[in-house]
């Protein structure tokens, strides 16, 4: 199997980056009830999206993202475990730089498959809510809106 370069990496890695920075720094900004303490980014971020909703359009949401859970589940844990790996090398001493990029790279990998993954459900999902329900998620993005 030939490695990707260390230019294919970085660009994955900042692209992959990016696009959760996006999501998470939106739903950050805005908090229609505090976020819920506990568990991960990615049920912080599920938490607060169903906290923009509408309470009619929750229910639909989630029974979308229950349903198409077999979608992004599988990728979602291999991106927790590459992360889990990262903060592992990270700790160890002697420090590897090398398994430290090794370990980034295999990272950056999955959650690009992750967010593939997702995002497809997150679309799914968002079909199932009313206007009203995406226009206040869209806002929830918006800093300060």
């Amino acid at each position: 199997m030939r490695r990707p370069s260390g230019r294919t990496l970085i660009t994955a890695l900042c692209g992959a980056s990016l696009v959760l920075n996006l999501v998470f720094a939106g739903l950050l900004w805005w908090r229609p009830t505090p976020p819920p303490r506990g568990g991960r980014g990615f049920d912080r971020m599920v938490a607060r999206i169903e906290a923009a909703l509408p309470a009619p359009d929750r229910p639909r949401f989630q029974a979308v993202l229950a349903a198409e859970r077999g979608r992004y589940s599988a990728s979602l844990a291999a991106m927790r475990a590459a992360s889990a790996e990262v903060d592992a090398v990270m700790r160890r001493d002697p420090y590897d730089p090398s398994a430290l990029r090794d370990a980034l790279a295999v990272w950056a990998e999955r959650m690009v498959a992750f967010n593939r993954d997702f995002g497809e459900t997150l679309a799914e999902a968002l079909a199932a809510v009313s206007p009203e329900g995406r226009a206040q998620i869209a806002a929830a993005r918006r800093p300060g809106g």
